[in-house]
């Protein structure tokens, strides 16, 4: 068991690793060509090849989705009585605490963990936070509601083209198969490097609520995710997935929207950072636990 849990972890926190001392080597690397490659080519691409090479009954697919979003939305329930409790600033920490790290970091975790259809499902669970991110993650950030931010996001397009190949059982063309596997298969490697990057790149403040906030997402991903495994009676993958997706740390996108609006950036980058370290205990412990279901 704890090599299989080894195999699983290691290669995550290796890669990452690898951008952390890239960069803190002073070596080049355009995060922003990466990351606008990853979320309009590499991600999109991931999606339609994953989820239609080893693709979920739409059944399946609808439990992952109402599974994160009675996540995130206790997530968020509970973050705002926790922060109003508190009196810290609901729209620096409340993010951090709803949407956590299933793209970078929870798509490697659940496909070394579970394979291809793992990271399937994994990739349905990521849909679900991504449009959150770009909804409720934004509107908290910004003050501002803008709906129409999610059709500038082409993961939304690539889940609709899989929809009406898995609901058609429409063929596509074999070259178009091809090419969107070659193309999803930069993504995870490259979110693991960027990852790294953004990591060493962070400058971090304000330790004790920080340290809190830190805590409070990796438990409250926890006892969300039990909490949707039992009451949507869910077992085997979908549960260990379900599981590794909620107990992720924090995104690191979550990091963006603070500078872009001015939500005390460092703050949230301390989040990030200290909930990315804890992890490096928590991780093998659930993943040790989900291999058993």
């Amino acid at each position: 068991m704890l090599q299989e849990v080894f195999s699983v972890v290691a290669p995550v926190f290796v890669i990452a690793g690898i951008g952390f001392i890239w960069i803190k080597r002073s070596q080049p690397f355009d995060n922003l060509t990466i990351s606008s490659l990853v979320m309009y080519i590499g991600s999109p691409c991931l999606i339609y090849s994953s989820l239609t090479t080893n693709a979920p009954e739409l059944a399946i697919l609808a439990q992952m989705a109402i599974a994160a979003s009675f996540v995130i939305l206790g997530s968020l329930a509970i973050g705002i009585l926790f922060l109003k409790t508190m009196g810290w600033p609901y729209r620096t920490y409340l993010p951090s605490l709803v949407h956590p790290n299933g793209g970078n970091m929870g798509l490697p975790v659940v496909l070394l963990a579970f394979g291809d259809t793992g990271l399937a499902l994994g990739m349905a669970y990521f849909f679900v936070n991504s449009i959150s991110q770009y909804t409720i993650g934004l509107a908290i950030s910004s003050g501002e509601f803008h709906p129409s931010q999610l059709l500038k996001q082409p993961v939304i397009w690539a889940v609709l083209v899989v929809l009406i190949v898995l609901s058609t059982g429409y063929q596509m063309p074999a070259w178009v198969n091809a090419t969107t596997s070659i193309l999803g298969g930069l993504t995870i490697p490259a979110m693991l490097l960027m990852l790294g990057t953004s990591l060493a790149s962070l400058n971090v403040s304000a330790v004790r609520e920080t340290l809190t906030i830190s805590v409070m997402r990796l438990l409250l991903g926890a006892t969300l995710g039990l909490s949707a495994i039992w009451l949507f009676e869910l077992e085997g993958i979908i549960a260990g997935v379900v599981l590794l997706q909620s107990t992720m740390p924090a995104a690191v996108f979550n990091y963006v929207f603070a500078e872009r609006y001015n939500r005390e950036p460092d703050k949230v980058a301390a989040v990030i950072l200290q909930s990315t370290l804890m992890s490096i205990v928590s991780l093998p412990i659930i993943v040790a636990w989900v291999l058993t279901f």
